[in-house]
């Protein structure tokens, strides 16, 4: 694809609509599981679409939920994404990995022998496991169904699993009232495998739809967990035969409390269901997952992070790619300028938009996430900036 030296205003009258637009866009995986501070699948797709052609590699160096790599394959593009969360890995693993009929079937009939022995069998106190902040009723039901899913092969396995992800942060995370109760979630535990079957089918038809077979899918997608530094020298990635031509992502917002590896309880208590569930290692704190605390050293060390994460993404990329990321600032009028000279440093360099088009960047109001969103009303972070840059000639 040309190099674009001058974003144009249909360009920009497109990232802004696409900005613009308060729905969340739904269909295919998207459903799966919320992962925090997501990005709109409308925002990814058009960008998608602007700045490669079919058949590119689109890198996500914070990949969080795999947003990106849902609309980089449907779009028939190609996708690697990193992520030092195993849960990220795990739900972005899951949406992009189609099943067969057989594995549907499978599934579905799981989901109803956990809802039938959910409600009326009880398990030996014994074999449930405590988890913290986790009401009991729930943690037994799950633990049941996770019980019936373990000799799954892992395809299906991981499926049964996302969807008691699914099921869980609807019955817990950000509740403010008691968990509903274990009839209730028997009775909505196969709707929402029969929710997500579909979603998986809609997303394997508009890949088909554009010529890629269902068992070409997991060949055009390279997920691995693991950080974004370093990514230059890793050998699996060494190993793609052309170069990124396209960053985008969303990293985490400097000292913006948003919890990446924990749900949140009824007076914001914080429980790690979420790496219960779907077995996944957990034993990090949030500063591990954020890049940093809120505090002064913990702001240096998630500035020093950003530098070195993009120096590793402008040597792995193509030396024309551009790099566009949504971010988020609690201090913007502090914060947004050490962060444009974090990438300066790295060797790239931003592409303003004109201001007769409404430059120097395009921005976003954000619906308030979450309690501590809901607590402090309109702050800096609920504003996204949609920032692009190149690498540097």
């Amino acid at each position: 694809m040309p190099r674009i030296d001058k974003i144009d205003s249909s360009l920009v009258g497109e990232l802004q609509s696409a900005l613009d637009c308060g729905r969340y866009t739904s269909g295919t995986t998207h459903n799966f599981y919320h992962y925090p501070a997501r990005f709109s699948p409308r925002v990814a797709n058009n960008i998608v679409k602007s700045f490669t052609r079919r058949g590119d590699w689109i890198l996500d160096p914070f990949m969080g939920g795999g947003t990106g790599a849902i609309e980089a394959l449907i779009t028939g593009r190609r996708f690697v994404g990193t992520d030092i969360n195993s849960l990220a890995h795990f739900v972005s693993g899951v949406r992009t990995r189609p099943i067969s009929a057989e594995d549907e079937d499978a599934i579905r009939g799981w989901a109803r022998q956990s809802a039938k022995r959910g409600v009326g069998y009880i398990m030996s106190s014994s074999l449930v496991p405590s988890i913290r902040n986790l009401p009991p009723a729930f943690t037994a039901f799950m633990t049941e169904a996770k019980s019936l899913a373990k000799h799954m092969p892992p395809r299906r396995r991981n499926f049964a699993q996302c969807v008691l992800l699914r099921l869980g942060q609807w019955a817990l995370d950000c509740r403010d009232f008691s968990a509903p109760r274990r009839s209730r979630l028997a009775e909505r535990l196969p709707v929402l495998a029969e929710e997500m079957i579909l979603g998986l089918q809609d997303f394997v038809s508009q890949c088909r739809a554009i010529g890629l077979q269902k068992r070409a899918l997991t060949d055009r997608r390279l997920l691995l967990n693991r950080s974004a530094v370093g990514i230059e020298a890793d050998a699996g990635l060494r190993s793609l035969r052309r170069k990124p031509r396209l960053v985008f992502t969303s990293p985490p917002y400097p000292a913006v409390n948003v919890l990446y590896h924990r749900w949140q309880y009824r007076g914001r208590k914080e429980t790690p269901a979420p790496y219960w569930i779907a077995d996944v290692k957990d034993g990090c704190g949030q500063a591990y997952y954020c890049g940093g605390s809120r505090t002064p050293t913990g702001l240096r060390n998630y500035f020093s992070m950003i530098t070195d994460a993009y120096s590793s993404v402008r040597a792995f990329v193509h030396p024309d790619a551009y790099i566009v990321q949504l971010m988020g600032f609690s201090n913007a009028e502090e914060q947004l300028p050490i962060y444009l000279r974090c990438l300066e440093s790295a060797g790239l360099e931003e592409c303003k938009i004109p201001r007769r088009l409404g430059g120097p960047r395009l921005a976003r109001r954000v619906p308030n996430r979450k309690w501590y969103a809901k607590l402090q009303g309109e702050v800096d972070a609920s504003t996204e900036y949609l920032l692009i840059h190149r690498v540097a000639a």
